[in-house]
């Protein structure tokens, strides 16, 4: 079975970014994951690995979202 693509444009990164920093200056001290991220634990290891995920979105990983290059705000 293969991974799902990444399809987010560049000003769909650009708005996840600044709204994540958003909610993160609102939410101080929240942990960034993505739904996928929640799944249960199946194998007791305490890291959430891919074959226990329930779904394999988002297709990113949403915990080095702000990790990732801000975009060029001149493409914008």
């Amino acid at each position: 079975r293969g991974r799902p693509a990444d399809t987010r444009t560049d000003f769909q990164k650009h708005s996840l970014r600044a709204l994540v920093l958003l909610l993160l200056k609102d939410y101080p001290g929240s942990r960034l994951c993505g739904h996928r991220d929640l799944s249960p634990d199946l194998n007791g290891n305490g890291e959430i690995e891919p074959e226990e995920w329930i779904k394999e979105c988002p297709c990113f990983d949403a915990a080095s979202l702000l990790d990732e290059p801000p975009v060029n705000p001149g493409y914008l």
